[in-house]
């Protein structure tokens, strides 16, 4: 979860903010895409409309945290632990805070 807060920093800083190449990502999204489509036909029956929809929001989600993941190794890698400063961790700790009530909540309400 670090890991995803040090990317979304690196995501905001860096020019091109692609941690890794964008047909990459969008590989990432599409197969995405058709699993988390067929789990919400499957198995939380929902209506074809809504599976496609509910497939692409989790997709881009997953997406963005497989990509803000390798974000934040690359920023690590280049800045180190110590190059990062107090001011950073302090973010990236309340980034997790409110990534992981998010995450809580929906994994609660949703699934």
């Amino acid at each position: 979860m670090i890991s995803v807060a040090y990317g979304i920093t690196y995501i905001l800083e860096f020019k091109p903010p692609y941690p890794i190449p964008p047909y990459y990502i969008l590989l990432i999204f599409s197969i995405g895409f058709v699993i988390f489509s067929v789990f919400f036909e499957k198995e939380r029956d929902a209506v074809y409309p809504w599976s496609l929809l509910g497939g692409a929001i989790a997709s881009a989600i997953f997406t963005f945290i497989i990509t803000a993941a390798i974000g934040g190794i690359i920023y690590i890698s280049i800045k180190g632990f110590t190059g990062l400063g107090t001011d950073t961790l302090v973010y990236a700790i309340s980034i997790c805070i409110i990534l992981s009530m998010i995450l809580f909540n929906l994994a609660r309400n949703k699934l």
